[in-house]
């Protein structure tokens, strides 16, 4: 008898018969797909011309009135920016993982005997192009607000892009291959980042030498040569990438994409934070401490010293409220202060998260809610507040000694306010009436989550500007809110 041979289809093959199902399904008529395009291709229109408007209205404004510091922080403010969008280009590659595969695809299309690699790498040149495309987008602002020409601005764009894919090929490559460069290279360029800013903070002129355009040129060309090795060395690489690999981020997709659908980004910080600790499967464990509240203090701080990141970032963010006031900020220096505190601070509030948003957890300990919540607390708001009284110095020019470090005090307390506000916001609640919008219903509350934290930033923050009784009012505030928060009414 002779055996049947069946042919292995080609990924090009599955990827027609997967585009043909979904089109034979689809619901959507022409005509309801050109509106919402046009639509869309309106809005995006209309803000970009609104945001090209208020750039260049800037570049005016910088071009009459920055003289002195004002010019030196101008100068470094786009070198500090591109070092910002390649970290942030980085670490979301490592966090969402550059080559991915949807949960659908790596259990069933992945396992087929299909080119795996020819699978994998339509979505990595989407990827890439996208990072290319939001690189450039985001250092239009400084390119314009730097005081480039039309060409020297040209090349900025382009060295930057070509940045931002030379890291998400990195991490690409990282990713493929389960090595750390990827890490230690985030690490690198969050080194350049702080280092660039510290500098434009105390030297002022000499953070940021002069650059020919010939030399930018030269670099833009390199940087490209070396983005475009990378990627095409990453889409050579995928071919041998395996399922497990794959996995770490295809769990990831779904959590984040529900809650960025639901508007929840308190949801959206939860599977963070879940992928965060889950990282490290194995922990020394330490037993002895002391008892009662004073536990979950210690607590905090072993958790701090296994994962001392956040810490060490907010440490490092010392620096912006320095190079603000050397940029002439005056009073507005404590509105960065603040804002950088809300920041940082959700970062460090592990503990505190999870009694808040686990009910369950919570009434097991034999403390009550005001009690519960202060003790996850302290560790942070020391954090903030020694981060406060980092920046007294930016305040002396404006205030006196005293006044400035009660100010600070005021600027720890109001971060910590908007901090608590936002890590113990309340989830959706779909049981309630809904709020119907083109999307489906809503809950009342999600749009209101958006500005959660911000709120209470702006109402503590603000009045500080204003003089000694602005200072005691914001500090009224944000201890009446703390007060609120962890209370059992709130609960």
């Amino acid at each position: 008898m002779a055996e049947s041979v069946h042919e292995v289809p080609t990924a090009r093959e599955v990827r027609a018969e997967i585009r043909d199902w979904r089109r034979g399904r689809a619901e959507l008529r022409w005509g309801e797909v050109l509106s919402d395009g046009y639509i869309a291709l309106f809005c995006i229109v209309m803000i970009g011309a609104m945001g090209g408007n208020v750039v260049l209205t800037l570049r005016r404004l910088a071009d009459d009135s920055c003289t002195g510091s004002c010019t030196e922080v101008r100068a470094a403010t786009p070198w500090l920016v591109a070092l910002a969008v390649a970290l942030l280009a980085l670490g979301l590659a490592r966090l969402l993982g550059p080559v991915f595969s949807p949960p659908a695809a790596n259990a069933w299309l992945l396992s087929s005997p299909v080119d795996r690699g020819a699978l994998l790498r339509p979505g990595w040149a989407r990827t890439s192009a996208l990072a290319v495309a939001l690189a450039v987008l985001v250092l239009l602002a400084p390119a314009a607000l730097g005081g480039f020409s039309l060409t020297e601005g040209g090349v900025f764009l382009v060295a930057g892009g070509a940045t931002a894919l030379a890291c998400v090929g990195i991490a690409a490559l990282s990713q493929v291959h389960e090595s750390r460069v990827a890490r230690w290279l985030t690490w690198l360029v969050a080194a350049a980042l702080w280092l660039l800013l510290s500098l434009s903070a105390t030297q002022g002129a000499g953070a940021v030498p002069e650059v020919s355009l010939a030399t930018g040129v030269a670099v833009a060309v390199l940087l490209v040569a070396v983005a475009a090795a990378l990627f095409w060395r990453a889409r050579a690489a995928m071919a041998g990438v395996s399922r497990r690999v794959l996995g770490y981020t295809a769990h990831l997709s779904p959590s984040l994409s529900g809650a960025l659908s639901s508007v929840d980004l308190g949801l959206m910080y939860d599977v963070l934070l879940a992928r965060r600790w889950g990282r490290g499967a194995r922990v020394r464990p330490r037993t002895g401490g002391p008892l009662g509240w004073p536990a979950l203090v210690h607590r905090d701080l072993i958790r701090a010293a296994r994962s001392p990141q956040p810490f060490v970032l907010l440490a490092a963010l010392v620096l912006v409220p320095y190079a603000a006031a050397e940029a002439g900020a005056g009073r507005a220096v404590v509105l960065v202060t603040t804002l950088l505190g809300l920041l940082g601070g959700p970062a460090m509030c592990s503990g505190l998260r999870v009694v808040v948003r686990t009910q369950s957890l919570a009434r097991m300990l034999p403390l009550r809610r005001q009690t519960l919540l202060l003790a996850h607390l302290a560790v942070p708001g020391s954090a903030l507040l020694l981060f406060s009284l980092a920046t007294i110095p930016t305040l002396l020019p404006t205030h006196p000694s005293t006044e400035a470090a009660n100010l600070a005090i005021a600027c720890a307390l109001s971060s910590v306010a908007a901090t608590t506000r936002w890590v113990t916001g309340k989830p959706p609640n779909y049981a309630a009436p809904m709020v119907s919008t083109p999307a489906g219903g809503v809950p009342t509350g999600v749009f209101g989550s958006l500005a959660r934290g911000f709120d209470v930033w702006a109402f503590t923050a603000l009045p500080m500007m204003f003089g000694t009784g602005g200072m005691m009012l914001s500090s009224v505030i944000s201890i009446g809110v703390i007060s609120y928060l962890v209370s059992d009414s709130a609960a």
